[in-house]
């Protein structure tokens, strides 16, 4: 009898997981159905989907780089000075670099990096590497006073402590931080696209929109909409829940 209910909440939680998954592929399967009908039908024969594609592919690769470079380096800086007696001098620090506003050194990027890959990449890192760096050290910071004891205690001492115990308890930080850096990080390569009219989904947007907006321009959104959906509901929701349900137990 005890063994029973004492499985009741996670056959629950299982079922509603299973629910939630269920609806989400069901929403994506409507919009791809959607979207291909549209197409068929006429109704975006106008627009050049290869151009497209290609454009789309080039912003999602440069993104990837910059998630991934920013993720290396926030969470490096953040377990290195969150654990460190510097912590308290250092984040108003870091509050007021991450306040100033992204695209008023995209000069400056350019001055030094031209209009090239690499600047559209590290521009993008300076602004998706604050939301992992917080979350990192916010977790870190508010971290129970037991559990650092505890740490201590089983011998997570000194540079042990990184990999043994913060890493570990940081790992919805990360997550968490990520979804709102990958966000932010769509936002500054397509502008930074825009604004030096390189070749990627921003440019092209930029050239769609040029007498109007039409039916390239659309698509293009429509584009950008379900791919982010689909790494949300595929990808982030996922980790998330079984983050929560780890955490939870």
């Amino acid at each position: 009898m005890i063994r029973s209910v004492s499985h009741q909440p996670t056959r629950a939680w299982n079922h509603a997981h299973q629910k939630r998954h269920r609806r989400g592929w069901i929403l994506i399967t409507t919009i791809i159905i959607a979207t291909v009908l549209f197409a068929a039908l006429g109704d975006f024969s106008s627009v050049p989907w290869l151009t497209l594609t290609g454009a789309v592919l080039q912003t999602t690769v440069r993104l990837v780089f910059a998630y991934l470079i920013a993720l290396s380096v926030g969470v490096a800086i953040a377990l290195l000075v969150g654990w460190s007696p510097f912590t308290d001098a250092l984040f108003p620090v870091f509050d007021i670099l991450q306040n100033v506003p992204s695209f008023a050194l995209i000069p400056f990027f350019i001055y030094f990096l031209g209009y090239t890959d690499r600047m559209i990449i590290l521009f993008a890192v300076s602004s998706v590497l604050w939301p992992i760096l917080f979350a990192v050290l916010a977790a870190i910071r508010n971290a129970h006073a037991d559990l650092n004891d505890a740490a201590t205690i089983f011998g997570a001492r000194g540079i042990r402590r990184i990999p043994f115990y913060l890493m570990p308890l940081s790992l919805p930080a990360v997550l968490t931080g990520s979804i709102v850096g990958i966000a932010i990080g769509w936002e500054s390569i397509i502008g930074a696209e825009i604004i030096t009219n390189a070749a990627g989904f921003g440019s092209f947007i930029k050239d769609a929109s040029a007498t109007g907006v039409n039916q390239s321009a659309v698509a293009g959104m429509l584009v950008i909409l379900l791919i982010v959906f689909t790494i949300n509901r595929l990808v982030w929701a996922p980790l998330m829940t079984e983050s929560a349900k780890r955490y939870a137990e």
